[in-house]
């Protein structure tokens, strides 16, 4: 042993270590040289940071660190931060040369570094019931903490939100903006009355469009009216702000009537109403006045990262983010948000045992160029936006800057989504082999966690992601629509999804599902997961390629069980040895029956009653039996005995296995966090029109597709308007790109009850016209339909009826919906002739049961015009 010390003693000294500067100054025997010196080698200096000083907050302890290593470069540091709060107004900044550093607690310590003030003004009481306190006109914040929990800021409506009749958009500056009009009922906007226009103009909207939120300041509003003006960026055309769009009104004082909300106002004046037992005599409150938290400034592309950065055992909280004028347009995922911690350029960066939380953004993000590097045993909770971002929504062409190997594990993100509610848990972008393993995830308004960022086939860094034993639950609770508890994004070959338990997932409209394989995702193995009580299907793909969904427990989709959207001419997905328990009417939902999939080894369960499965699994190899769980209905799925499970091949997987582990008080920490009551949102005003043109506008709701160059649909003045002096003009034209051109259609959503829809119609020379009532099934149903042409109108059954041209004519149309539909009546009245009625038609399809669109068709093949005026439609 001694020889191989006396070996090494010429490098030694031949390095510049802190090893060698130790030997250097020793004139011992060599045993103890070489001892001293690797004693050396391994020491490092610790520092203390403490509120009573010397050092007093992390940032003087990192300058301290830079001045020692201007003398001794490679020293390692480790910082013990005594208990206490440290209290910052900017982030603290690390760059490469903070590098080799541990900045932990002090053993039993807890101590926070906060970018909140606590507010110690005093308080005064109003009759009302309010509180306020005067703060300076320039502190300026959307967030705010009372008592340790996230405050609401006044809004309208108190709970869930009101629903949009319409929107309309007017290009602005040439065209790079957009100025949006939404028509709403005057009752819901009662609250903006009496408010002058500057104060109008601090109010924001917050929108709920499918998997979108906007977040925009009013230009302007007429209450009485029902309109509500912003100014942004143009509608997207997947994506508008239409009719039943969901939205909530903020910041404004009138809206402040609710225990737990304040507002403050432009002149500093802060209005607080307390919940039931706060006294504002002990009442904390803070407010941030920083954006951001800790900044990591690595600089990969430039070999100048930052390494071995650690933190363990510290509090980050009070990250605040104010909406610009601008406000915030939608995107998926809250994509464009930062985060409180926010992380470029590193490797073996360490956050262990740490809390991020009361944020009015993400909590942290790996952004670009990082690798390497671990979150573990860290609570993030109570966030404006999601927890913990990887990657970015771009492929950067430095390989450098790509970020890779991160490791989230075994920590509790929760309670999200205030600032922005589509924001995700954990988000995984153009990143690869990445682990998210063991973690709560919960207390959501959008997706658990979610992997990739392309749409389609093209590259994607997405690759051999590993998401494993997470518990993720109570996702989505009825705002947002298309989510999953996991959601995977475009091509992930080798990515995992394996041993997750997912439930509770409920979307406001379509897509609340546990598993969610969206556009081109690709080469993914998701087995050993446990789905249960999702409002859709417990699996879902809308398209991608060689897919394996295998040995997972499906139970208790609400909907549906599974669901498969596009038929492609690859395999899309196989299907076997998986558990499906369900007591809903409808097994496979979507596009079934084709060779795209591979369908198989399955168990099917409905409690006894018949199960159906020749829609999508015609193997011959699966088995319609109880699978014998112990109390599935308490979620409870182990297994009483597995002999119907042995029939497909299924391997019991241990359910307890998924969430947090280790310290009982952690594991308790994680099963106590309060969860939401998963309501649901209100239903929307069932759809109605009456119409008859006069404002200029299109009704409600309505779409219109046409080519406005070679013809279209608009209101017009005319001299023979049924009523007043404006019609609605379908304007045809022998080369519109399609026969259906100009299609005008609404969207009623009606299933249940009578719809009755009534219109004038008025036909020019060689017109012809069709109106038509379809669900919104792939393919779709039809319910009532009619054609007009050559100066008859037809209907199934033998309806014929004469009709003029360049007359008013009066068209009814009546059928009931649901499990009563399969017939129509229809009346017809033609000037100068009794009204002919037609009662009990047939439907077109006899399986039409929905009225999702109704269609105002013009079919002519050359120059013809169709007007309309005086519509209803109705239940």
């Amino acid at each position: 042993m001694f020889s191989k010390f006396a070996q090494a003693i010429p490098d030694m000294f031949s390095s510049k270590s802190a090893a060698v500067r130790c030997v250097s100054r020793q004139s011992v025997a060599i045993a103890i040289l070489i001892s001293a010196a690797v004693a050396c080698d391994a020491a490092e200096t610790t520092l203390h940071v403490s509120p009573a000083g010397p050092l007093h907050s992390l940032t003087e302890a990192r300058d301290e660190i830079r001045q020692r290593r201007a003398d001794a470069p490679n020293e390692k540091f480790r910082v013990i931060v005594a208990d206490g709060r440290y209290e910052i107004s900017e982030p603290i900044v690390f760059e490469a040369q903070d590098s080799n550093v541990v900045y932990q607690a002090a053993e039993g310590a807890a101590p926070v570094i906060s970018g909140g003030r606590q507010i110690t003004t005093p308080w005064t009481a109003t009759d009302s019931g309010v509180w306020s306190t005067q703060l300076p006109q320039d502190w300026r914040f959307d967030q705010l903490w009372i008592n340790g929990n996230h405050a609401t800021r006044a809004r309208e409506p108190d709970h869930f939100f009101h629903y949009m009749l319409r929107g309309q958009e007017t290009l602005i500056e040439n065209a790079r903006r957009a100025r949006q009009t939404l028509t709403v009922d005057p009752d819901d906007i009662a609250s903006l009355q009496g408010l002058s226009p500057e104060q109008i103009r601090n109010v924001q909207f917050l929108a709920f469009h499918k998997w979108d939120t906007t977040r925009r300041f009013l230009e302007s509003a007429d209450a009485d009216a029902g309109r509500l003006v912003s100014v942004g960026r143009g509608m997207k055309s997947h994506n508008p702000l239409t009719l039943n769009t969901g939205y909530i009104l903020e910041n404004y004082r009138e809206a402040m009537d609710e225990p737990g909300e304040w507002f403050l106002a432009p002149d500093g004046l802060l209005s607080y109403r307390p919940r039931e037992g706060e006294s504002m005599d002990t009442i904390e409150c803070i407010a941030p006045v920083s954006e951001k938290l800790v900044v990591i400034l690595g600089d990969a592309a430039s070999d100048k990262s930052v390494k071995n950065l650690e933190f363990h055992g510290l509090a980050f909280r009070h990250s605040g983010l104010i909406t610009p004028p601008e406000g915030f347009e939608p995107s998926q995922a809250a994509s464009p948000i930062e985060a409180a911690v926010q992380i470029d350029g590193v490797q073996g960066i360490v956050f262990a045992d740490c809390e991020i939380g009361h944020t009015g953004q993400y909590g942290l993000w790996f952004r670009k160029g990082c690798r390497d590097s671990r979150i573990e045993r860290c609570w993030i909770h109570d966030l404006g936006a999601g927890g913990v971002r990887i990657g970015e929504t771009r492929i950067a062409k430095n390989l450098a800057e790509r970020t890779s190997h991160i490791v989230v594990d075994n920590s509790i993100v929760n309670h999200g989504g205030h600032m922005f509610p589509c924001a995700v848990g954990i988000w995984i972008g153009h990143s690869g082999d990445n682990q998210i393993t063991h973690n709560e995830i919960a207390d959501l308004f959008y997706t658990g966690i979610s992997v990739g960022w392309r749409w389609g086939y093209s590259e994607s860094l997405a690759a051999r992601n590993r998401i494993e034993h997470n518990h993720i639950h109570h996702i989505g609770q009825g705002w947002l629509s298309d989510m999953g508890g996991i959601y995977t994004l475009g091509p992930a070959p080798g990515t995992v999804l394996r041993g997750n338990r997912i439930h509770d997932i409920d979307s406001w409209g379509y897509g609340g599902w546990g598993l969610y394989n969206d556009e081109g995702s690709t080469d993914i193995l998701l087995e050993n997961n446990l789905v249960y009580r999702t409002k859709s299907g417990g699996y879902h793909q809308h398209y991608g390629r060689d897919n394996i969904i295998r040995n997972n427990i499906f139970a208790y989709g609400r909907e549906y069980q599974v669901r498969r959207s596009r038929v492609e001419d690859h395999l899309s997905f196989t299907y076997e040895q998986n558990i499906v328990l369900f007591d809903s009417e409808e097994l496979f939902h979507g596009r079934w029956g084709d060779d795209g999939v591979k369908v198989g080894r399955n168990l099917y369960w409905r409690g006894g009653a018949e199960v159906d499965i020749s829609k999508a699994d015609t193997s011959g190899e699966s088995v319609i039996a109880d699978p014998r769980f112990v109390d599935p209905e308490h979620d409870d799925f182990r297994f009483i005995d597995t002999t119907a499970a042995d029939k497909i091949g299924f391997k019991p997987f241990d359910v307890s296995a998924a969430g947090v582990y280790g310290e009982p008080a952690w594991k308790e920490k994680a099963a106590s966090l309060p969860m939401p009551e998963m309501l649901k949102a209100p239903e929307p005003r069932a759809y109605s029109v009456r119409e008859d043109f006069e404002t200029g506008e299109l009704p409600l709701g309505a779409r219109v597709s046409a080519d406005k160059e070679r013809g279209g649909i608009e209101v017009v003045e005319v001299d023979f308007a049924q009523r007043g002096s404006k019609a609605l003009r379908f304007t045809d034209t022998p080369d519109q790109p399609h026969a259906y051109y100009p299609m005008m259609s609404l969207a009623p959503k009606h299933s249940s009850g009578t719809t009755r829809c009534r219109f004038m119609i008025r036909l020019g020379e060689g017109a012809v016209f069709q109106h038509e009532w379809r669900d919104a099934a792939k393919p779709f149903q039809i319910g009532p339909s009619l054609w007009i042409e050559k100066g008859v109108l037809k209907a199934k059954d033998g309806v014929s009826v004469k009709v003029p041209v360049d007359q008013w004519i009066r068209i009814e149309v009546a059928a009931q919906l649901g499990q009563e539909a399969g017939h129509w009546h229809l009346r017809v009245t033609v000037p100068g002739q009794e009204p002919q009625t037609f009662r009990n038609l047939t439907t077109t399809s006899p399986g039409w049961q929905n009225l999702d669109w109704v269609g105002f068709v013009s079919q002519a093949k050359d120059n013809a015009v169709v007007y309309l005026d005086d519509l209803e439609l109705a239940q």
